[in-house]
């Protein structure tokens, strides 16, 4: 099965390492180092299976050659306690073949290369030639701490020095990726997160080491060896807790929806013996479901509990006639003014202007009153009925007419664009803020690296150094925190009030042209509001109307 990892280790002169060192162990081969003045043979290893260099497009020719190359990285660092080369150690899948094992390691160290601009030199090994053991296929990739260009090694790379940086975690989730790519075609994928950002409650085993293993590997039981077969114990045991409660949910989820389905199949069941038991004894009622077009015909046959449309055939009459009547009600307090261009709800990148009204359909949301009114049958005898009032289509029409409210929708958009572009020039000015103080870092930033890389040798030439670089890094210092704070605030009120006082202007008239059209989107949205109002009033009131209707006829049949 494959796993994942991948470490990060650095070579350091103060612990007493040596990059050439390390790059002949992990080449299994014969270096000698100029720096130290001797050989690092290592040719009798036999666990390399493939080495390689890799370079930036620009690099020097000498750079091929793998002597020359790390000594030339010794070279490049002058101070005592320089970190002298990195490493991305990696598990390969054993799932792959040789050759595929090979292309992987060679696609990552490319992005590398691509990414930092360094030299790479990359080893892969397989352990069970030497310990004879499982399978260990792995590789060490060797990176120099500089970038290396045309005149040689020249600046450092910091950024994978820095934790605040994410770099290594970048190349932490791009090795999961690209080995992911390679894993593709026989189903396996590989995670890079730690087992709690995954999810799982399963304990973390610890690293065995070399001795602990080798002991292990001869059948010696040891420290380290026990620690991590009580934690594959306890694994085992909570997952299968854990499955266990998995089912518990599954089966308890499979009877709430067997009991759902069996209500639905009882309803749908039952409801033609309700819309009958409707028509016979309440015939005005069933009448007024037919004047308002609300279905009341059997429904289709359901073919699938989770479909929509098949819950909406088995909903109760009464719910569609309560939610009918109650559009107007949810369109009313959905509307809202739009703010004036120059106010601070407008000025919020222009927040303010999402929130439209959305009127319905007024041809077809107006109701009749004299269609609900009138009674469907007459009694056998006259009867004396109080007479509903005489209203008319006429009395429920919207005042607008069609092409006024074209003429809002276009003025709506013209407002909205004027606010977004003014959004987009505060947003624009703010990063050319940020790009300013940017240019300004740049330099200061090199500046204070090359004092790093150049401190003296005579002690009494440190302290104007030091003073020097403690200047340069509290001017640095403080441009930073102007970015940061400037980043933080992001577009503030008082650079939208800019962009919109640059506006007017530049052209007052235009400015003054959007701001009547504001008011005038506003004072119709406000006009509509109240339309809908007394629509909803009247429907309420035809409605009162019907049921005193249908009392009294219900008291002279008696």
């Amino acid at each position: 099965m494959a796993i994942y990892h991948l470490s990060v280790k650095t070579f350091s002169r103060s612990n007493g390492q040596s990059a050439i060192a390390a790059v002949a162990y992990r080449a299994g081969a014969k270096i000698h180092c100029e720096h130290e003045r001797r050989d690092h043979d290592y040719s009798k290893k036999r666990d390399v299976i493939h080495s390689e260099i890799f370079l930036p497009p620009n690099a020097p020719s000498w750079a091929t050659d793998r002597q020359q190359l790390w000594n030339e990285v010794e070279r490049a660092e002058k101070r005592k306690n320089s970190t002298v080369a990195r490493e991305f150690e990696v598990a390969l899948p054993n799932e792959l073949n040789e050759q595929q094992r090979i292309a992987l390691v060679q696609d990552f160290a490319k992005q590398i290369v691509a990414r930092h601009g360094c030299a790479v030199d990359a080893h892969l090994h397989d352990d069970k030639g030497s310990y004879k053991s499982k399978e260990n296929q792995h590789a060490h990739i060797m990176l120099s701490t500089r970038r290396l260009e045309p005149e040689g090694f020249t600046k450092k790379t910091r950024e994978l020095d820095e934790k605040k940086s994410g770099e290594v975690v970048y190349w932490r989730e791009q090795w999961a990726k690209t080995a992911n790519e390679y894993l593709r075609e026989y189903g396996i994928e590989i995670d890079h997160r730690s087992l709690k950002d995954q999810g799982l409650e399963r304990e973390p085993t610890i690293k065995m080491g070399v001795a602990a293993s080798a002991l292990e590997r001869k059948g010696i039981k040891t420290d380290r060896g026990d620690i991590n077969r009580e934690v594959a114990k306890y694994n085992k045991v909570l997952e299968t807790n854990s499955n266990e409660k998995i089912n518990s949910i599954l089966s308890k989820q499979i009877k709430q929806a067997t009991e759902l389905h069996n209500k639905l199949r009882f309803i749908k069941r039952r409801l033609p013996e309700v819309k009958r038991d409707i028509a016979e004894k309440q015939p005005k009622l069933y009448q007024a479901f037919d004047d308002l077009r609300i279905p009341t015909a059997e429904p289709e046959p359901i073919r699938s509990v989770d479909n929509e449309q098949e819950q909406e055939r088995i909903e109760p009459v009464s719910a569609r006639l309560d939610r009918q009547i109650s559009t107007e009600r949810h369109t009313n307090e959905r509307g809202r003014e739009l703010p004036p261009v120059g106010s601070s709800e407008s000025n919020e990148l222009g927040q303010g202007h999402n929130s439209e009204v959305r009127l319905t359909d007024q041809t077809s949301t107006s109701i009749a009153p004299r269609d609900i009114a009138e009674s469907p049958q007459q009694p056998k005898e006259p009867v004396q009925q109080p007479k509903a009032p005489q209203t008319t289509q006429e009395a429920v029409k919207t005042p607008t007419a069609p092409n006024r409210a074209d003429e809002i929708a276009k003025k709506r958009r013209m407002v909205k664009d004027f606010v977004q572009r003014c959004k987009e020039v505060a947003e624009q000015t703010h990063r050319s803020q940020l790009d300013a103080l940017k240019a300004q870092a740049k330099p200061m930033y090199a500046e204070i690296e090359r004092l790093k890389d150049n401190e003296p040798w005579n002690p009494f030439k440190t302290k104007a150094w030091q003073a020097e670089l403690d200047k340069k890094v509290a001017q640095y210092n403080e441009i930073k925190s102007s970015f940061d704070d400037l980043k933080i605030q992001g577009v503030t009120k008082e650079l939208i009030q800019a962009v919109h006082a640059e506006e007017h202007r530049r052209n007052p008239t235009k400015y003054q042209n959007i701001s009547a059209m504001e008011d005038e989107v506003a004072a119709y949205d406000q006009e509509q509001i109240e339309v809908l109002r007394e629509h909803r009033q009247l429907l309420l009131a035809m409605q009162r109307q019907e049921i005193t209707v249908n009392v009294t006829d219900k008291g002279v049949a008696r």
